[in-house]
């Protein structure tokens, strides 16, 4: 083979998508790792190297966690908006990863307690930015009808990093010792900035590049699946014909070039709306379990630490699991159903789970199934705010070209959805702690119940009722 063949060879390579796909799911398997990592090694950490006293270290590990969610919430939209005025990801995903590498060396050398919490709000800062750059590169290369399907493996990556972040910890501190236990993560991070350096990844196109599409569409296109409008940003994704005109807040605008606001547009349609309501209420729910499980099994079975991580994998081995199952389905019969359904199952799943008031008349088997049905339900709303909300962004796009600038808005679709789990982060534990003490367990099981029950019915008035198909 010829030098020149090789160097053909290798480039093909190094833009192949799959290569992009992989270094985008590596990274933000790495921030979610991240962001648990710590939790384990904390008490050590402010203990023994910091010789703080113990009494102290509940009420700082809940600061060293909720300003990581807090800084991220701040700067986000931020973030995004210079993310969407940049037609190359390269650049800002590995000055990313450099700061994600600077703020975990700075957690882990553990000089004083403000440059943990410098180094927390640096992990917090370049992690919001990896997950906005690389959603947007999965979207980009996913190809035509796989959108779906690459966001639900990608999620079930993001949750393999949440549930293995804590255990790898744990596993590593105990038997190894402290600095090869960070020398894992700080491996990853190194490993994931010499992929990005290899992955030549083309210029995302302008949205002045995307002609609107005017092919009208039978009935039965306008019912056809998600993987009909998750195309590449190269092709409109919806035609006019396929629009629900009702389910927009805001009046119907005429075609123009002109930039506008972006979060005005798009906050103002009713559609968005039940996309971060979405989003928001899996968030809420999830962070409540981590807030409200541990001591209710305590209180009601007298179970410890090891039981109540087993009961946290039951919860969340099913996503992982059906993930991409998910995203298949997605792409074949939109996402409309899918997550009504979800909404609608975990209403009476969420009821049942608070009924179990001691281990007599089988309740920790009835406690135990409602659990892994949650599980197993959940899969059904996550993830769907987000990829609904592209939908909605490549219709307005597809109408109004060129509406939020050139580049378009899709880094900054993520940043909605971003911010609206991140203040479901840190919503969960305050609304699930102050209801759980003050009206019971099973009086908040009740009221997590209705509201899954009226994002139900939200999702089924908002969201998209038919997906077109559009032609390349």
């Amino acid at each position: 083979m010829s030098y020149i063949e090789s160097t053909r060879v290798v480039q093909g390579w190094r833009s192949s998508r799959t290569l992009i796909l992989g270094t985008a799911c590596l990274a933000l398997f790495t921030e979610t790792l991240l962001y648990g990592f710590v939790v384990p090694i904390l008490p050590y950490m402010l203990e023994v190297r910091l010789n703080q006293d113990s009494s102290q270290t509940q009420r700082t590990t809940s600061g060293l966690l909720s300003v990581h969610g807090f800084a991220t919430l701040i700067l986000t939209p931020l973030i995004a908006a210079a993310a969407d005025k940049t037609p190359n990801r390269k650049v800002p995903l590995t000055i990313a990863l450099v700061v994600t590498l600077i703020g975990t060396i700075l957690v882990a050398l553990t000089p004083t307690l403000w440059a943990i919490y410098l180094g927390r709000i640096l992990q917090g800062i370049s992690g919001s930015a990896a997950w906005i750059i690389c959603l947007a590169m999965l979207t980009d290369n996913a190809g035509e009808g796989r959108v779906g399907r690459v966001m639900g493996l990608s999620m079930s990556i993001v949750l393999s990093g949440t549930v293995g972040g804590p255990s790898l910890a744990g596993v590593l501190l105990q038997w190894a010792g402290y600095w090869p236990a960070w020398a894992v993560p700080i491996a990853i991070i190194l490993i994931n900035i010499l992929f990005r350096l290899i992955t030549d990844e083309p210029p995302k196109a302008s949205t002045s590049q995307q002609p609107p599409s005017r092919e009208s569409l039978s009935p039965d296109e306008q019912g056809s699946s998600v993987r009909d409008v998750e195309n590449s940003e190269e092709t409109p994704l919806l035609s006019d014909s396929a629009i629900p005109r009702e389910t927009a807040c805001q009046d119907e605008h005429t075609t123009t070039d002109a930039p506008v606001s972006f979060y005005y547009e798009m906050l103002s349609d009713c559609r968005v709306l039940a996309s971060i309501s979405s989003t928001t209420i899996y968030s809420i729910i999830i962070a409540g379990f981590n807030t409200t499980l541990p001591v209710h099994l305590r209180e009601i079975f007298n179970w410890g630490s090891f039981t109540v991580g087993m009961m946290f994998l039951i919860l969340r081995i099913p996503a992982i699991i059906l993930g991409p199952l998910m995203g298949w389905v997605r792409d074949h019969i939109g996402l409309r159903y899918p997550t009504t359904l979800g909404w609608a199952l975990l209403s009476p799943l969420m009821l049942c789970l608070g009924l179990p008031s001691g281990p007599e008349h089988h309740g920790k088997a009835l406690f135990i199934t409602c659990l892994a049905c949650i599980g197993i339900a959940s899969t059904l709303v996550q993830g769907a705010g987000v990829l609904h909300t592209i939908t909605i962004l490549k219709d307005v796009e597809n109408r109004r070209p060129k509406i939020f600038g050139p580049q378009g808005g899709l880094s900054r679709v993520f940043a909605i959805n971003e911010v609206s789990f991140n203040a479901g982060l840190m919503l969960g534990p305050l609304l699930s702690g102050i209801l759980s003490e003050e009206i019971g367990y099973y009086n908040m099981s009740v009221t997590l119940s209705l509201i899954c029950l009226a994002n139900a019915i939200f999702v089924w008035n908002f969201f998209e009722r038919g997906l077109a198909h559009s032609e390349k």
